[in-house]
């Protein structure tokens, strides 16, 4: 204890004192001051302050004044285009997708023609690139295999060695093959797994989702007919008592030589007929229409779960046959391939560094053919590269465009409405409404509320108990008594000021939790960066003045519930020079007193 408080009070170090009340909002309690005379003396009076015991944070750390940094985002457009309207204004606080700025629509129509055919271009480009390298890269590996046949040459007098070095080469490639054969096939098959996992849930879920709909019209259209089924009985009635008649009239009809034979037939037809229509019209017409309704409903719901069951049950066994394996055991499989693999490999190049030894006795033509085939090794991966980034260059080119094209597409779909990409404050506006914005130029600039920084000063001799990582806490004037809290990100290498007796080193210190639970943070706002370096958490403690040390032992003074006084050893633990932690004897609550003598 005796050797941190000693490092705490070090000469020309600035030390923060930061308590951090769980209980209450005051960090330390200072009581009530009264007196009370000693007996047998009418000289001195002894006064007590009273000290409430607490329960929170201990902390001791190095302060430094600093402002506010907030890293900035700038609002650009890929082409030339005119700003319409302007839809907030400087100092404005923005969310993430909160509309910004409106472009004049004609002007990026007028101007995005340019890119669309840069991207075309680039297509036809990155095809090419693609067409060359499969040409150049099967002409490059012939040669290379050509080159190195001459190396495979050896001496008659080691033709059986070489044999069986082969042997052993191509037995460690088969196994290499293998395994990289089988790590592709699994590596493809986890690649997979997801989406089609993904798919088959989609397909019971239409599955499920149809039988519900199908299951609730049936319900509908079976509630709906009880409900309505007196008119509904009334024109099933009436419908087949003019279909009766409807077949008694043409049977008639058909076997009659004169129109009057079959009459009094077509006349029951007909007013057969008129009492359906005029029933239909006056009484059935909404309710059968509804039926009806209700009917195609059941009936395609019903068709949709048939075929969404189909293409479940279809897609399962696809799915079954193409995965034996649980996703975990697919996981372990494709690692200890990776594994096998990895042994393979060694396996190889151990076959082929010892064939390579056992023919260190070739003769000179083996020697000069080894050569070659290294310098064609040489030449076929340097081909191999140079058609790699060639095809890479391009699609480069092509992915930058496109990006602007969908950039500009974004933009007519949301009739030319720029969206922030992030939460922050407006802090600043290039342009008015009307103005002519270059391609890239910023329209706009955004600083980002959750890039919190402060920049700080720290002299030599705290420099070296500061790390990065280290815990810190930020606070700003504008909003006192509140913190955030932050680690040290970075320290300089060099010293901020040199050349005098102070020599000082810039730690950014950068907030790890969101600034908005205590208010809008501004860019350049005063405050302060605290990096702690040592702290006591939730721990019960006390002023330091309330504790009496006497050979060795610490006592307070308690007062009691009904007023009077009581002393108490205590064990102590943490101070930050203000404050120690209690460790025993004392309860969260407890009220002590530390006394001093007043001469009268």
């Amino acid at each position: 204890m005796k050797d941190r408080l000693k490092n705490f009070t070090k000469v020309q170090k600035r030390i923060a004192v930061i308590v951090t009340v769980t209980a209450v909002a005051a960090a330390g309690t200072v009581g009530t001051v009264f007196a009370v005379q000693k007996k047998n003396s009418s000289e001195s009076t002894t006064s007590y302050r009273e000290y409430t015991v607490k329960k929170g944070n201990v902390t001791v750390g190095t302060t430094e004044s600093g402002t506010v940094s907030l890293d900035q985002k700038s609002i650009t457009f890929p082409i030339d285009c005119e700003v319409g309207t302007y839809l907030v204004k400087s100092g404005t606080t923005v969310k993430k997708g909160d509309a910004l700025v409106s472009l004049n629509l004609d002007s990026i129509s007028e101007n995005s023609s340019e890119t669309k055919q840069k991207l075309e271009a680039a297509k036809v480009t990155l095809q090419q690139a693609l067409n060359d390298q499969n040409i150049k890269l099967e002409t490059a590996k012939i040669t290379y295999e050509s080159s190195k046949a001459l190396a495979e040459s050896a001496p008659v007098t080691k033709e059986l060695t070489e044999s069986e070095l082969q042997n052993n080469i191509s037995t460690a490639q088969a196994t290499l093959d293998k395994d990289k054969k089988d790590l592709a096939a699994y590596t493809e098959l986890q690649k997979s797994w997801k989406s089609d996992y993904e798919k088959l849930q989609q397909l019971k879920t239409w599955m499920d989702n149809a039988e519900t709909s199908k299951s609730n019209y049936e319900t509908q259209l079976s509630k709906y007919k009880e409900d309505n089924d007196t008119v509904i009985s009334e024109y099933d009635k009436l419908k087949s008592a003019a279909e009766s008649a409807r077949e008694e009239y043409l049977a008639a009809k058909a076997n009659a030589d004169d129109e009057n034979d079959y009459s009094e037939e077509k006349d029951a037809y007909d007013d057969a007929k008129s009492a359906v229509d005029t029933y239909y019209s006056g009484v059935a017409a909404s309710i059968v229409t509804e039926e009806n309704n209700l009917e195609d409903k059941v009936a395609e719901y019903t068709a949709s779960y048939t075929n969404y069951t189909s293409a479940y049950n279809d897609f399962k066994d696809t799915y079954d046959k193409k995965y034996d394996v649980t996703d975990t055991e697919l996981d372990d499989k494709v690692t200890s391939l990776k594994a096998s693999v990895q042994t393979d490999e060694y396996n190889l190049k151990k076959a082929q560094k010892t064939a390579q030894i056992s023919s260190a006795s070739a003769d000179t033509k083996e020697a000069t053919d080894l050569n070659t085939a290294a310098g064609a090794q040489s030449t076929y991966d340097l081909t191999v590269n140079q058609l790699s980034q060639a095809v890479s260059s391009a699609q480069a080119d092509c992915d930058t465009l496109q990006e602007k094209i969908d950039e500009i597409n974004n933009a007519m779909n949301g009739n030319g409405v720029i969206t922030s990409p992030c939460d922050g404050i407006v802090s600043s506006v290039s342009y008015t409404d009307g103005s002519d914005v270059t391609a890239n130029e910023a329209i706009m600039t955004i600083s980002k509320a959750d890039t919190v920084s402060m920049d700080v000063s720290v002299s030599e001799d705290d420099i070296t108990n500061v790390s990065v990582g280290q815990d810190a806490d930020i606070t700003l004037s504008a909003y006192d008594g509140q913190t955030i809290s932050g680690m040290v990100e970075s320290i300089t290498a060099e010293p901020a000021r040199s050349g005098s007796s102070s020599v000082s080193y810039t730690v950014t210190v950068k907030a790890a939790a969101d600034s908005s639970s205590i208010g809008t943070v501004y860019e350049g706002m005063s405050g302060e960066a605290t990096i702690v370096q040592g702290e006591a958490k939730s721990v019960i403690y006390v002023s330091n003045k309330a504790i009496t040390f006497n050979n060795g032992v610490s006592t307070v003074l308690v007062k009691k519930s009904d007023g009077s006084n009581t002393q108490k050893t205590v064990t102590t633990g943490f101070s930050d020079g203000t404050y120690v932690e209690i460790t025993g004897g004392l309860s969260e609550g407890d009220t002590v007193l530390a006394e001093s003598a007043v001469k009268s």
